[in-house]
Parts: C-alpha cells; sequence; structure tokens
C-alpha cells in the first residue's frame, strides 16, 4: 500500500491480509480445494461473501507484487483497488478481471468485490459537483460493484434487500412482426421492443429461479454513466451496459437504475429497466434508452 493511510501498523495489517486473501485463492486453486478464509483477517460478512463468490467464480491472482493506494470510504474503513485476478471459470475472454477489497476500520477484510474498470471508477468519481456529490459518487460505485457482485455469486438475499419493496422493474423483449402490405409501416423494420412490468417479488422469483438452473453466472458492466437529479439532490441516475453470461443463456443490454438516497446509510434501488442492445441490426439509439428524463420525479 503505497499512499493514503497514516496509521502504520493498521497499514500493515491490512497488507497483511490482503496478501492472506490472495495467497488463500491459489492455494485453493493449486490443490483443487475451496480457499481457507479465517475469521483472523476477515469479518463474518466476508468470509460468507468470499465462500459464496468461490462456488461460482474460482479466482487466481497472478501477481507477486501488488502496489496500490489506500481510499478511505465516506462511511468508514478502507479500500484498495485494481487488484488484477484470473477468474479461471470464466470464459477465456472475459478471465482476466480486477478485484475491490474493502476492510474494516480495525483492518480486517470486510468485502470482496468485482470492480469497474479503472478509467470508468476515474470517470464516475471526477464528475462530482460537490463534496457531497463526491461523497455519493463513492458510494454508488461500491454499491454497483457490490449489485454486479451479488449477481455472480447468486447472492439473492443482497439483490432483494437493495430494491425497495415497491420497485419497479421494467424489461424489454425485441419480438418479430409479420410483414405488412403498407411499405411504410414495413419501413420500420421487422423488429419491436415490447415492454413488461414486473414488482419486486416477481423480479426475485425469477431471479430464483435463473440462479437455479444455472451453475455459472458472469455479469459485467460497461459504459457507465452516473446522473444526480436537477431538482432531488438524494436521486440518482445510473445507466450502464449489462453483459449476461450464464451457463445457458448470455445477452447484452442496457441497464438504467434510479437509486434513492434518502437513507444516506441504505441506498436502495426504486427503478430497474433492461433493453436490448440492438435490433432491426442497430444499436438502440441513446433517445430511446430510459433515464432519469423518463420518469416524473418530485
Amino acid at each position: 500500500m503505497t499512499e493514503g493511510i497514516a496509521d502504520a501498523t493498521l497499514q500493515k495489517a491490512m497488507e497483511k491480509n490482503a496478501s492472506l486473501l490472495l495467497s488463500s485463492f491459489n492455494t485453493a486453486v493449486m490443490e483443487g480445494k475451496k480457499p481457507k478464509i479465517d475469521k483472523d483477517w476477515c469479518t463474518d460478512g466476508a468470509k460468507k461473501s468470499i465462500e459464496e463468490l468461490w462456488k461460482n467464480s474460482t479466482i487466481a491472482c497472478p501477481l507477486s507484487l501488488v502496489k496500490e493506494k489506500v481510499t478511505r470510504l465516506p462511511g468508514g474503513g478502507y479500500q484498495i483497488r485494481n487488484i488484477a485476478i484470473t477468474v479461471l471459470s470464466a470464459p477465456k475472454d472475459k478471465q482476466d478481471q480486477e478485484i475491490v477489497i474493502n476492510f474494516s476500520n480495525q483492518g480486517l477484510i470486510d468485502y470482496v468485490n468485482i470492480a469497474l474498470e479503472q478509467n470508468r471508477y476515474v470517470d464516475i468519481i471526477g464528475a462530482n459537483i460537490s463534496l457531497k456529490d463526491f461523497a455519493r459518487r463513492q458510494i454508488i460505485v461500491d454499491f454497483v460493484e457490490s449489485f454486479r457482485t451479488a449477481y455472480n455469486r447468486k447472492d439473492i438475499k443482497y439483490i432483494e434487500s437493495v430494491f425497495s419493496d415497491d420497485a419497479l422493474i421494467i424489461t424489454g423483449k425485441v419480438i418479430k412482426v409479420k410483414k405488412s402490405d403498407n411499405p411504410y409501416f414495413n419501413s420500420l423494420g421487422r423488429e419491436r421492443v415490447e415492454y413488461m412490468t414486473q414488482s419486486k417479488a416477481q423480479y426475485i422469483a425469477g431471479l430464483k429461479r435463473c440462479f437455479k438452473r444455472n451453475k455459472y453466472i458472469d455479469v459485467e458492466f460497461e459504459d457507465i454513466e452516473v446522473m444526480r437529479h436537477p431538482a432531488n439532490p438524494t436521486i440518482y441516475g445510473v445507466t450502464l451496459k449489462q453483459e449476461w453470461g450464464s451457463s445457458t443463456y448470455n445477452d447484452t443490454g442496457f441497464v438504467f437504475l434510479l437509486i434513492d438516497f434518502k437513507d444516506e446509510t441504505q441506498p436502495c434501488i426504486q427503478v430497474r429497466t433492461w433493453q436490448p442492445e440492438r435490433y432491426n441490426n442497430k444499436v438502440l439509439d441513446r433517445n430511446e434508452r430510459f433515464s432519469l428524463d423518463s420518469f416524473n420525479i418530485h
């Protein structure tokens, strides 16, 4: 750890604990066993989530030395980013990824997430307009990384906890339409996007079925943009491209999340939308994608 922490004793503890975590991954790969996650160097919650992640994503660290700066988190604790890993259970073109390690105030590993791309992280954090906005953007990055990793480790309880009970979930589906005698109608293309709304309960029930029938799930987020609502500073919109990979099904689409920060300690998703990346042989136009402007927010 190169900078970001003044307490030398705490720094050494964090370095030791991070090293033990990465070594446990590599040893488990070599021995063909589960990693030995010790409560002496991680919290109870971290132990459980790491073990759940391992069930779905076998991870190794190819580096013998990691040098990264420490970031103090708005809600307490510390974070190091950009730790290169190899996800051995993923397809070859998806194996090279990075993780983020969060530490408690005592230096214990608090949780591990699969990271956003570093350049996207810098863009999101750098777009802040105030100290409050900066802190919230840090929380959003952490939130989005936790959200993504929860799918990868099939953590239905976490996903359920971050949605508002009355959340609105909208999913688009490409449908084929019959050829018409009207040439103007045909000029619109042979595909349409049909939208379906779901309640939180319906979405979670469907996700449980998906997790059950897929041995492997790998969700990646790209092209992430974060916007604060101009009239309501506790509301943020996150748009991203999602690549869903699993044992039985793969797709790419655009996701929009409307996140409510009324409770700073527990932001929640009020709206989630998914739209197909392409239809009629073209990428979905930006003007057709859901955003903060799509909803009447007071």
